[in-house]
C-alpha cells in the first residue's frame, strides 16, 4: 500500500476517477481496512458518526443485489439515445456508458461496498433542510472512503440503489437505517472508459456578498 504521506491532497482528488470496468485483480484488506478509517474522520452533523460498510465479497450476495435492483441485460441503446436527446453532451455520454455497465459492474468489481447510515427521519418523509443532515454527512464519510481508495490506485462509482427496502431485506440490515450508496470498487481496467468532465470557469461561480 501507497505511504498515504507522501502524496499531496491536491495529487488524490486528481487522481480519483469514476470508474465502471474493473481488472480481475482482489484488493488487500489494508486498503479496504485505511479507506474505512478515513471515512470516519469525516464532518458529522451529530458527532456520532452514524454510518456502516457492508462488504460483498462473493458472487451470492451480489447476485442478490442485482435481483433486489431488478437490474437485467436488456438495454436498449437506441432508447436512450431518445431519452438523452438534446441534454448536455457530457451528461448524455455518462448516461450512456453506464445504464448499459450496471448488472456487469457490480459482478465484476472484486468488491461492493454498501454505505449504511442512520437518518434523522427517512428521506422521503423530509419537512426541513436541516432533517437531511444526516444524508449530507454520510457523502462527506462517501467521498472520503473514494479518496482514500484513489492513493492505492483503487476506484470506483456511486449506485444508488432504487428498492432500498428489498436490499433491506436481503442483507437483514435494521429497518431504521438507511442506504446511501451501493459503490462497486476494484482496480481500473486497461480498456475502462474516462468520460469527460465538464470545465468549470471558477471565476464565473464563483460570488462575492451577494450573487
Amino acid at each position: 500500500m501507497n505511504n498515504y504521506k507522501e502524496m499531496e491532497l491536491r495529487e488524490v482528488i486528481n487522481k480519483r476517477k469514476t470508474i465502471r470496468d474493473f481488472q480481475n485483480k482482489e484488493i488487500s484488506e489494508h486498503i479496504i481496512e485505511y479507506a474505512i478509517q478515513n471515512a470516519f474522520k469525516a464532518p458529522t452533523y451529530n458527532h456520532l458518526r452514524d454510518w456502516d460498510f457492508i462488504i460483498l465479497n462473493s458472487l451470492e450476495p451480489k447476485l442478490k443485489l442485482i435481483e433486489s435492483e431488478n437490474i437485467n441485460d436488456s438495454v436498449n441503446i437506441e432508447e436512450l439515445e431518445r431519452i438523452f436527446k438534446g441534454k448536455e453532451s457530457i451528461m448524455k455520454e455518462m448516461y450512456i456508458d453506464a445504464i448499459p455497465k450496471q448488472k456487469k459492474m457490480i459482478l465484476e468489481a472484486p468488491k461492493v461496498i454498501i454505505v449504511v447510515y442512520k437518518p434523522k427521519i427517512k428521506v422521503k418523509e423530509a419537512k426541513r433542510i436541516y432533517d437531511l443532515n444526516c444524508l449530507a454527512s454520510v457523502w462527506t464519510c462517501i467521498q472520503n472512503f473514494l479518496l482514500s481508495l484513489a492513493e492505492d490506485d483503487v476506484f470506483g462509482v456511486t449506485f444508488i440503489p432504487q428498492n432500498i427496502d428489498s436490499i433491506k431485506d436481503k442483507f437483514n440490515i435494521p429497518q431504521d437505517l438507511e442506504i446511501a450508496s451501493v459503490i462497486p470498487i476494484g482496480y481500473k481496467s486497461e480498456d475502462a472508459k474516462i468520460l469527460k468532465q465538464k470545465k468549470i470557469n471558477i471565476s464565473e461561480r464563483t460570488h462575492n456578498e451577494e450573487w
